[in-house]
């Protein structure tokens, strides 16, 4: 798990080697096989209702691709991250002492990117608008997982100033200095987020913070919103452009992506009442850059509803966990997917999707675990006074 962890934000950078996705995989597999081999837990008494719509989404997903018969790269892709899902759910305890890789990994991950920049760029390094990626294949890449590396660092390195410059100097100039409009998004509402984390440990008011992240939830639910407005029926799409033009959005990549989501939506509107419920097909052939317009396309009204009470489902879970970092570093990992899910694919790509289902994965057994010691202190605590 250690080597798992170190190994797989690096091998995101080199995207164009799908030999190491491949491998990746194939450790994702032999880890799970070994782990439960290793504690043979009791399914009966472990299986949860989450564990249930993975694996319902799992099926589903299997009966489009064999309706389909192509698309075998994104059914693994997203198989794959169902599958990381249950590695999380085994290997629980043993990620919690990996923390230290996962920083180590995040600081290589940054520092590889940004001399890459300076040597292409040189004394226009800061002038940057867009970086082509630099060792990532799009910026869109690339922001990802500079922010998914600050938040490592930001929650498990050691206080120091080198932390710090990275955090506030590095990261953000990474991002910012990019073509990544939906990323700088995600890492404004990421730096609100950690701000209500510090603001939690100083003054120790979960009511408060618990409310400040709610408005930024919200807050970003309502972007999402205004976003899909014209393909819900808005029919002026250039003032929903307008509103974002010249701060995070390219305008013609955003009218390109309303007329595709529309013929899309169009062309499923068209299909039987089999196809609403249960999917039209992998899409493989026509790109389509929406996580949720992508689910009704594939997985129909059926993988919506499936979809959203994994959602409502896996945020319970955080919600009852007692370690607050793990809480926070949860949220951030949903925003960091869900939000990434408004202009591509997110569970299409290993590098957006792996890490926050590894970790609800983790969350779940945690909680699960923690409700059992009390269950059992609870008993003995009972039998301890009746003795008495």
């Amino acid at each position: 798990m250690t080597f798992f962890l170190f190994a797989k934000q690096l091998v995101d950078m080199f995207y164009q080697y799908h030999t190491l996705d491949y491998m990746m995989v194939i450790l994702v597999v032999l880890l799970l096989i070994y782990q439960v081999a290793l504690v043979r837990p009791d399914i009966r008494k472990r299986f949860m209702l989450t564990d249930g719509i993975v694996i319902l989404l799992g099926l589903l997903l299997t009966i489009t691709f064999w309706r389909s018969g192509n698309g075998y790269q994104i059914y693994f892709k997203v198989l794959s991250s169902f599958l990381i899902y249950f590695v999380g759910r085994v290997y629980y305890d043993r990620i919690k002492e990996c923390y230290g890789v996962l920083t180590m990994a995040a600081y290589l991950v940054i520092y590889a990117n940004l001399l890459v920049r300076i040597r292409r760029f040189g004394a226009a390094v800061f002038q940057v608008r867009d970086a082509g990626g630099d060792l990532y294949y799009y910026d869109t890449d690339m922001a990802f997982a500079m922010i998914l590396a600050m938040v490592f660092i930001t929650m498990f390195g050691k206080n120091t100033v080198f932390k710090l410059f990275t955090v506030f100097a590095v990261c953000p100039y990474m991002v910012f200095c990019s073509d990544a409009g939906i990323q700088m998004v995600l890492m404004i509402a990421v730096y609100a987020i950690m701000a209500i984390y510090l603001m939690e440990l100083v003054v120790n008011h979960k009511k408060l913070s618990g409310i400040l992240l709610t408005v930024i939830i919200l807050g970003l639910l309502m972007i999402v919103a205004v976003i899909y407005m014209p393909v819900l029926g808005f029919e002026n799409p250039e003032l929903i452009v307008n509103l974002f033009h010249g701060k995070f959005f390219n305008n013609s990549n955003m009218y390109t992506r309303y007329a595709g989501w529309k013929m899309i939506l169009d062309s499923c509107q068209k299909e039987g009442v089999l196809a609403h419920l249960f999917g039209t097909g992998m899409g493989a052939e026509i790109g389509i850059q929406s996580l949720y317009i992508k689910i009704f396309y594939s997985l129909g009204y059926i993988g919506l509803a499936l979809a959203f009470m994994l959602i409502i489902s896996i945020m319970y879970y955080v919600m009852k966990v007692d370690d607050r970092k793990t809480f926070y570093l949860a949220v951030i990992l949903a925003v960091l997917l869900l939000g990434s899910g408004v202009t591509v694919n997110s569970m299409e790509s290993t590098q957006m999707s792996w890490f926050p289902l590894l970790f609800s994965g983790m969350v779940i057994s945690s909680v699960q675990v923690d409700e059992e010691k009390a269950e059992g202190e609870g008993a003995y605590a009972c039998n301890y006074n009746g003795d008495d």
